[in-house]
């Protein structure tokens, strides 16, 4: 009787089957496993595993705190006076004259508060914002323009040293620049000229002195 034997290519095609079946049947059982094992687990932390997400409790408590805030003045310095308050047109006719500068022959209406002193002082950022832009003015010096938050604009002219860049984060209190001479007429030797905005309208910088910021709602 003759002896059957099996063609050359039969049992490395057995080999190679059988071989791929552990490698499936393993690779299964190990996915399982770790899926298993991160549902069982108190301790996985799901939120991270996508995106964490913030509360709205959170995000109310930011903008609870950002309302609390009250708007400094562009100074520190008690030898700071008041060269020129705010023109306007409904007070009398004697603070509207005292609101009034005078350049080459020329009164015009003030647009901010003009402040003097006999000693350079430094200009504080009034409220948390963004340098928007710095320029050179002919006659009102070097100035600064920041976008605070609350869509507040404050504008610092008649600088000295400016100490920040055009894009700038600052924060409430900083020091952007020193005080600077003018060709305004000033009875003292260092001036900040500053002008404040609400939503692109020019306001009075004394209406918002120390207030809340939620009180400009």
């Amino acid at each position: 009787m003759k002896k059957r034997k099996l063609k050359r290519y039969v049992l490395p095609t057995i080999y190679l089957v059988v071989l791929g079946l552990m490698v499936v049947s393993i690779t299964l059982l190990s996915q399982s496993l770790l899926e298993g094992e991160v549902l069982k687990d108190e301790n996985y932390n799901y939120s991270n595993s996508v995106f964490e997400e913030t509360s709205d409790e959170t995000v109310n408590n930011e903008v609870n705190e950002l309302s609390e805030i009250k708007i400094s003045k562009p100074f520190n310095n008690e030898k700071v006076s008041v060269a020129k308050n705010y023109y306007n047109k409904d007070e009398s006719a004697e603070n509207q004259e005292n609101a009034l500068i005078y350049y080459e022959n020329t009164y015009m209406p003030n647009t901010g508060i003009l402040y003097e002193s006999d000693e350079k002082f430094d200009v504080l950022v009034i409220l948390d914002g963004t340098v928007k832009e710095i320029k050179d003015d002919e006659i009102l010096g070097k100035v600064v323009t920041i976008e605070n938050s609350n869509n507040i604009t404050s504008v610092y002219y008649t600088l000295g040293e400016v100490k920040v860049n055009e894009g700038d984060k600052v924060t409430q209190n900083q020091v952007i620049a020193t005080s600077g001479t003018s060709k305004l007429e000033i009875s003292k030797a260092e001036s900040l000229l500053f002008e404040t905005y609400i939503n692109g309208n020019l306001v009075n910088p004394n209406e918002l002195f120390d207030k809340n910021v939620s009180e400009l709602n």
